[in-house]
């Protein structure tokens, strides 16, 4: 079983070991680079750090004005986002199991208004933390440490393991990923390859650009974590799997 997995290159590899582990193997065929951004970092103290991803804790890791962050609480999404906060050297770790809204909730709960709150973020985001801690009387300032760059071409890896037949399977970990996957696809002449192929999305909203091209074998994760992005993806190779998570067909 071959799975294509499009994610930036380091996390990619840490999702191939875990396909490995189920007796899969992973196609590594990265549509997105990380590019760090030479952003400001105001120098004012704050009440905690926020983190929607790991991508931003590790281009963090490697500023100067780390020393004083990593003395403030951190406010992680998901594991792996917290694993990176731990390695960055944070002490006091939350995380917030979930999404950018659960993140804001839990933010909300724990500090009193006003609060002043530094995000840790990426150029493009899926939800507006900022706004949504405005909304409860907070201060953040959104400090933008990476993008995320569409590769010009289908990467080699995905150009030839598709025209061969020998893909079984695609994980989708971001929309941008499936948006760039898409168009990818359709500028090397393989959208009728990739459209009945089984897909596997990490939350709807990744899903969304594979339903409105067509592909009727989708998989949508219950929770926006890559535990059940696999459940998802057992759902579609294997469509009696009791959790599979959602599924269009």
């Amino acid at each position: 079983m071959k799975v294509l997995v499009l994610r930036p290159e380091r996390a990619a590899e840490r999702t191939a070991r875990a396909l490995e582990a189920r007796g899969m193997t992973a196609v590594l065929a990265p549509v997105l680079a990380i590019e760090t951004l030479d952003a400001v970092i105001p120098e004012v103290v704050y009440d905690a750090v926020l983190a929607t991803s790991a991508n931003g804790l590790r281009k963090l890791k490697g500023r100067p004005e780390i020393g004083r962050l990593r003395r403030v609480p951190l406010i992680a999404v998901g594991d792996r986002t917290a694993e990176a906060g731990r390695e960055a050297g944070f002490a006091v770790v939350h995380v917030a199991e979930g999404d950018g809204r659960s993140l804001v909730a839990d933010a909300a709960a724990r500090f009193p208004t006003p609060s002043r709150f530094l995000h840790a973020a990426g150029a493009d985001r899926a939800f507006d933390v900022a706004g949504a801690l405005a909304a409860h009387g907070h201060a953040i300032d959104v400090v933008e440490l990476y993008r995320a760059t569409a590769a010009p071409a289908l990467p080699d890896a995905a150009r030839t393991a598709l025209s061969a037949g020998e893909v079984d399977a695609v994980l989708h970990h971001s929309r941008r990923i499936a948006e760039t996957f898409l168009t990818l696809a359709a500028a090397a002449g393989l959208t009728e390859a990739i459209r009945p192929l089984p897909h596997a999305a990490l939350a709807l909203r990744v899903a969304e650009p594979l339903f409105a091209a067509g592909c009727p074998i989708v998989g949508v994760a219950t929770r926006p974590d890559e535990a059940a992005l696999f459940d998802a993806l057992a759902g579609v190779i294997n469509p009696g799997s009791q959790s599979g998570g959602e599924r269009s067909n």
